[in-house]
């Protein structure tokens, strides 16, 4: 088993939640980090990759359109049999407020085949640029754990995850 995970950052509070999540996944997988400013074919990157989870803010309710651009190169069928899990930062308040880059991360890639192994998190920033609110990075080493147990990994409760 292998990751990859994918993001988009713009203030640097997305990619702050990638890295710990990459950080995380690698105690249990090799697990690969990339921007998605970094990907030229998006099929090539995920190529042979069994876990992708992919993440970006919440722009205008949803995904920005770099994303959504980056990510509809995938082909219809491109995710099958690939485990994905999504997340988001975005600020506080109910998703039907706020909108949810996760929600509709999950909807795109689900639809190129890819198997959703746990539901959307959403990480909170303070204001539009951030901070991160106090223990969102906590928080996202916690979901990379319950990602791990969604695929079959085993996470030692006593090891740093």
């Amino acid at each position: 088993m292998n990751a990859l995970v994918l993001y988009e950052s713009r203030f640097g509070n997305t990619e702050r939640v990638a890295e710990a999540i990459a950080l995380a996944l690698q105690e249990a997988v090799p697990t690969k980090l990339a921007a998605i400013e970094e990907v030229t074919d998006c099929a090539e990157t995920i190529r042979g990759v069994d876990l992708v989870v992919v993440g970006g803010p919440t722009h205008s309710h949803g995904i920005s359109q770099h994303l959504r651009d980056t990510l509809e190169c995938l082909g219809e069928h491109a995710l099958d049999g690939v485990r994905v899990a999504v997340f988001d930062t975005r600020i506080p308040g109910p998703r039907l407020v706020t909108g949810s880059a996760a929600v509709r991360l999950a909807r795109l890639l689900r639809r190129r085949g890819g198997w959703l192994v746990v539901p959307p998190a959403d990480f909170i920033v303070e204001g539009r640029e951030g901070p991160l609110e106090r223990g969102e990075l906590e928080h996202a080493r916690a979901w990379a754990a319950e990602v791990l147990r969604a695929v079959g990994v085993r996470v030692h409760e006593h090891a740093p995850v």
